[in-house]
């Protein structure tokens, strides 16, 4: 039978065990919360503070890098095809594409607007194409996301609840019926289109609208500003195309004062058409708007284009 100060022993000895047990599993728990909340603040404290909400249905990977390219003898990088796929395989057949020892990268807007995005789809899935995602392929995607994640993509003029968004849809917006349509293949491969695509070898980017200069880590632009930009006013990027300057000349003036030569092969930008200069590469030469669709060669900056019907105004 123990005695008083037997009891009293056991019952420190199991207070003490009860305190180490606490430590153990309270002070990780803590220390992994705390490091989950300085990761995330240092993630967003890196982004531009003109940074747009992100939807939660955009699915996004912010970069990918294709250092896997550098052996390829050739590599391609095609403006917006918006849905032309005819003109599409046409210019693949004018470049005599190998898709085992050639690369293409699609600098996004391969859907919306043409007569076949579903063919578009198809087609690079086929072959092999890399791609960056544009803003009209945004769209589609967070309609589509929502979807599968609901159930389904309902009709109507009710919004898509995505928070402060810039540019809040509505389910009767012709990017949800494509969406609508989309096989799980086609919605995987379009979903996987990054928002930039690193050629760390060639010390280049592939993206839709452009880069902000001032951004180091590419990763931590503005997606919405990455698919959207056209002009820079006061600093600030806007989708805009006439009230500031073009974004690729504020992108020239900030990286020779950094005295870096990063490349950006970009499309988006229909109204200014081709725009080839010593850094930017501009390639949205309007193929759904009648002209031309085209190709440019990185290595040798060999040109190749076909002609385009007119599909939209």
């Amino acid at each position: 039978m123990l005695t008083p100060k037997d009891k009293r022993k056991w019952l420190f000895i199991g207070i003490g065990f009860a305190i180490i047990a606490i430590i153990c599993i309270v002070v990780p728990a803590v220390v992994v919360t705390t490091n989950k909340q300085k990761a995330s603040a240092s993630s967003s404290s890196n982004a531009p503070a003109y940074a747009m909400a992100q939807s939660p249905y955009d699915n996004l990977t912010r970069t990918r890098n294709l250092d896997e390219l550098k052996d390829r003898e050739r590599i391609f990088v095609i403006g917006d095809v918006h849905g032309c796929a005819n003109e599409l395989a046409t210019l693949l057949e004018d470049i005599k594409y190998n898709k085992t020892t050639d690369a293409v990268i699609l600098a996004g807007d391969l859907t919306m607007k043409g007569y076949d995005s579903p063919g578009v789809l198809d087609l690079a899935m086929r072959e092999n194409i890399y791609c960056v995602r544009g803003n009209h392929d945004d769209m589609v995607v967070r309609f589509k996301t929502y979807g599968i994640s609901t159930g389904s993509i309902p009709k109507g003029n009710q919004r898509l609840p995505e928070g402060d968004v810039a540019d809040p849809l509505k389910f009767d917006d012709e990017h949800a019926v494509l969406a609508r349509n989309l096989t799980d293949a086609q919605y995987n491969y379009l979903a996987a289109c990054p928002m930039a695509v690193e050629l760390p070898f060639l010390n280049a980017y592939v993206v839709h609208g452009g880069l902000d200069p001032n951004v180091d880590d590419v990763a931590n632009n503005d997606p919405y500003t990455v698919f959207n930009v056209r002009d820079v006013v006061n600093g600030v990027p806007t989708r805009d195309n006439d009230i500031g300057g073009h974004w690729t000349d504020w992108y020239q003036i900030i990286t020779n004062t950094k005295n870096t030569t990063r490349k950006v092969y970009y499309g988006h930008d229909a109204s200014r058409g081709l725009d080839l200069e010593a850094v930017t590469f501009g390639l949205d030469s309007a193929c759904v708007y009648g002209h031309k669709l085209s190709a440019l060669e990185i290595y040798t900056h060999a040109l190749t284009q076909v002609n385009c019907p007119k599909y939209a105004n």
